[in-house]
């Protein structure tokens, strides 16, 4: 057994930039699954990217727009989506605040697999 916290906030200390733009911090990596918690900052958004992983993506804070495959869905805390593998897809923060979510792909995340389309 695991018990992990989330963090507060990412800066350079506990996270990363993806390919895509945003802020992460792995929270955990194993050959089933990754978990990560991310962030977009204020009118901010990611690049439009596929991967060939599935995703599902836990909204724990903020609102936005989620752009999967030419399909837009407003989204805001308590949401989730699920993100099939090869979708093309992009995620705008429509808020001032930062837009915090959790990450969840299957299998695993490699930026290596990840195509960035913008």
């Amino acid at each position: 057994m695991k018990i992990m916290k989330l963090p507060e906030d990412l800066d350079e200390q506990n996270s990363y930039k993806s390919p895509d733009g945003t802020l992460i911090a792995e929270i955990e990596i194993n050959k089933d699954y990754s978990l990560a918690y991310g962030e977009i900052k204020g009118k901010e958004s990611n690049k439009q990217h596929t991967m060939i992983m599935k995703e599902l993506y836990y909204i724990i804070e903020g609102k936005g727009i989620i752009t999967v495959n030419s399909f837009e869905h407003e989204i805001a805390k308590g949401d989730v989506i699920v993100i099939p593998e090869n979708a093309v897809q992009k995620i705008t923060n429509t808020g001032r605040r930062k837009l915090k979510f959790l990450m969840i792909v299957n299998p695993p995340y490699d930026s290596k697999k990840e195509v960035m389309l913008e």
